[in-house]
């Protein structure tokens, strides 16, 4: 079974090729099953990136992952794309009694009200056997996914991720809060887009990043490879704006459109845009974060895209 910074001006519309399907069960919240491993509560971090940006600047995340209640297995689900090649990555294994990345059922449980720590997390990944160390220059963009074994109940096992640039030495920067896996998993999103440069006040422009969760609405079903739409409505209007853009996402694959306004050819006249994510085919259910970055100092903070099952 295989799954799924904000401050960044990539352009970047990945469609990368897919990896087989989480299993899921419709309990609430929704059961994530690893052959004859873990099985309980999922939690998604649909964002996680290690990115060289403008000179010598470097994008990492930082991800903790919290156990709140006994002792457990903690199984993770690491998909994402090798950004200088666009080869996809699909790893698994667990996270071992000492806060260790190891192989898949090995290591011992994370023990009761614990923190297992990455500082940079795709470093840990190359320290401990799983990606080559190539990949530190190369980037990766994609998603980390988390079991928490017989945790059925919301807040047991939670996990975190901050972005932050290493210009100047800085070590805090934006964050997002793991989500967790619920049988009402969307294949609809939506959030808002703002681009400000060139008018009084901060200048502004947005990123979107969106993720195949890599289960499916109601746990019914396979998790697959989806299309999805991305469509701008202008603010000043309610109607559709500029051009939709397709992406093809694989699963736990997270795709990314910089530059949103731009990408999706709005017309200079608007700075803000309503954006819908929807699922055009395919079974999987999706999520979504908006990145405002701010031009001067590449500053950006990240929010998740709203369920819109309506």
């Amino acid at each position: 079974m295989k799954r799924s910074l904000a401050a960044i001006a990539l352009a970047l519309l990945l469609s990368a090729p897919s990896a087989p399907a989480r299993a899921a069960g419709p309990a609430s919240p929704q059961t994530v099953r690893a052959v004859a491993v873990a099985s309980g509560l999922g939690v998604n971090l649909p964002l996680v990136a290690r990115l060289v940006g403008a000179g010598p600047t470097l994008y990492i995340s930082t991800v903790d992952v919290q156990v709140n209640a006994t002792d457990t297995q903690v199984d993770w689900y690491l998909n994402g794309v090798n950004l200088r090649t666009s080869a996809a990555i699909a790893l698994v294994g667990s996270i071992s009694s000492s806060g260790a990345l190891v192989a898949q059922g090995t290591g011992g449980a994370m023990r009761a009200l614990s923190n297992a720590h990455f500082e940079d997390v795709i470093d840990s990944f190359v320290q401990a056997g799983f990606l080559p160390a190539s990949i530190k220059e190369d980037g990766f963009i994609g998603s980390f996914f988390l079991v928490f074994n017989g945790f059925t109940k919301s807040g047991q096992g939670t996990a975190t991720v901050r972005f932050f640039s290493s210009f100047a030495g800085g070590t805090i920067g934006q964050s997002l809060k793991g989500h967790e896996i619920t049988v009402a998993e969307p294949q609809r999103v939506v959030g808002f887009a703002r681009d400000t440069r060139g008018k009084a006040g901060p200048q502004l422009y947005a990123n979107i990043f969106v993720n195949n969760v890599g289960v499916t609405p109601n746990g019914l079903g396979a998790a697959g490879p989806v299309t999805v739409r991305i469509q701008a409505y202008a603010n000043s209007t309610g109607l559709p704006v500029g051009t939709p853009v397709d992406a093809v996402i694989g699963v736990g694959q997270t795709v990314g459109v910089s530059d949103v306004l731009t990408q999706l050819k709005v017309p200079p006249g608007e700075d803000t845009v309503i954006v819908f994510v929807t699922v055009t085919s395919g079974t999987s259910a999706i999520a979504g974060v908006f990145a405002q970055v701010d031009v001067t100092t590449r500053d950006g903070s990240t929010t998740d895209m709203a369920s819109a099952v309506f």
